[in-house]
């Protein structure tokens, strides 16, 4: 009986820490400490859930402002938080998908470290009060079981609407899918004597805009704003776009975009905020845009292959982004995109496709040299010219020439 007493003496002291001690440990606040405990329940069951803390900023601080946190990584849209709390603690799932080769060099010496891969999570977040409302989208891998997100939410001005009930409600309603067709993804230019193909795997991701707007009945086609750009590692189809002998050919998608409404009312004021969200590629086209003779724009570090090194096929890396996820395509819409189910959501405007995407998680180049000629070395350059983050690539034809120094780095030769 006294060893009884004493088990459930320390598993109260147990549920007591985990309760109280170890949310102040990781930064979760008491309001929200229930997450933890939840995570801690399922980590105790082999369930794969991590946590995501945000820390959210606006422009100003908002008097009486509700936070809304939705996952929108799986089939519906699931709401995890709703509230006062401007730092609150999701929930989220964390399953692995396998493992990669991450390659370093340290001390001179190339080493390959294998690394397990996440599912990628993205989450929607809205911020509101009676007169301002803002909405931004995050896909983040939960490399680790405990995410910090340093978010900055952009604010829309606009009276809310009159409340005219007496409790607070918060909901998240799924309105099905638009599709979005001919958003512009990448360029490929070839070389006479190569082959270059744009690969695409099965577990890389493309970032595409995310939209949202303040609308009491229906969404205006035209009022969609910016929320950030959202990776979309589902695909229908995995592939490599070739282009041969000069050729430049532009990949464009068709991207299935999810439609949500999140009602937000309090006892003075009520808002619905409709969002877009990219979820999936349908398909990719492909169309000839030109011919390439070989030249490289001047201030681009240039790297190259020569033919003495015998290896007539190699691939064309990419890092992680390093410059917030800048533009790389804006493609226009002219024509009204109409979709969803239980009411017609309609958009026209423009669609940005970023170069923002997780290492390991990029597309990349493949270059196959079908005929040297007589040439004896291939230059290419990214377009980017502070870093390997631009999905455009380079190429031209030369004989050795000091005057551009920058060999293959290691992570190149892979």
């Amino acid at each position: 009986m006294k060893k009884s007493r004493t088990k459930i003496a320390a598993t109260a002291l147990l549920l007591a820490a985990v309760i109280l001690v170890i949310p102040a440990v990781y930064g979760v606040q008491p309001d929200n400490a229930g997450t933890l405990y939840s995570a801690y329940l399922d980590w105790l069951q082999g369930k794969p859930v991590g946590l995501a803390k945000i820390n959210i900023q606006t422009p100003e601080k908002l008097s009486g402002a509700k936070i809304v946190v939705i996952d929108m990584t799986s089939q519906k849209p699931r709401q995890l938080y709703s509230g006062d709390l401007y730092t609150p603690t999701v929930k989220i799932e964390r399953k692995p998908m396998g493992t990669y080769l991450e390659t370093k060099v340290e001390n001179g010496r190339v080493e390959s470290v294998e690394k397990v891969r996440f599912m990628p999570v993205t989450l929607l977040i809205i911020v509101a009060n009676e007169n301002y409302w803002g909405v931004k989208t995050i896909t983040f891998e939960p490399n680790k079981p405990m995410t910090t997100l340093n978010l900055k939410v952009p604010l829309h001005k606009g009276k809310a609407r009159r409340g005219g009930i007496h409790v607070e409600s918060i909901r998240t309603e799924d309105h099905g899918e638009i599709t979005i067709n001919g958003i512009k993804t990448a360029i490929i230019r070839s070389l006479p004597g190569t082959t270059v193909s744009w690969v695409v795997g099965r577990d890389d991701a493309i970032a595409y805009e995310s939209f949202s707007q303040d609308w009491v009945d229906k969404p205006d086609p035209t009022m969609w704003q910016d929320s950030g750009s959202t990776l979309v590692k589902d695909k229908e189809i995995s592939c490599a776009i070739s282009a041969s002998d000069g050729e430049v050919r532009l990949v464009t998608s068709n991207v299935a975009y999810r439609v949500t409404e999140t009602e937000i009312c309090t006892w003075l004021w009520c808002r619905d905020i409709w969002t877009l969200v990219p979820i999936r590629i349908e398909n990719f086209h492909v169309t000839s845009i030109g011919h390439y003779s070989g030249e490289i724009p001047a201030g681009m570090p240039v790297r190259y292959r020569d033919r003495s090194e015998n290896i007539n096929s190699f691939d064309i890396l990419f890092d992680g982004s390093s410059d917030n996820g800048g533009v790389y395509f804006t493609t226009t819409i002219s024509t009204q995109v109409c979709g969803g189910a239980g009411v017609q959501v309609c958009f026209t405007g423009n669609v940005d496709t970023y170069r923002e995407s997780a290492t390991g998680y990029r597309p990349h180049y493949h270059v196959t040299i079908n005929n040297w000629g007589h040439h004896t070395r291939l230059y290419y350059a990214y377009k980017d010219g502070n870093g390997r983050n631009y999905y455009e690539i380079y190429l031209k034809w030369g004989p050795a020439d000091d005057s551009m120094p920058q060999p293959l780095t290691a992570s190149d030769k892979e």
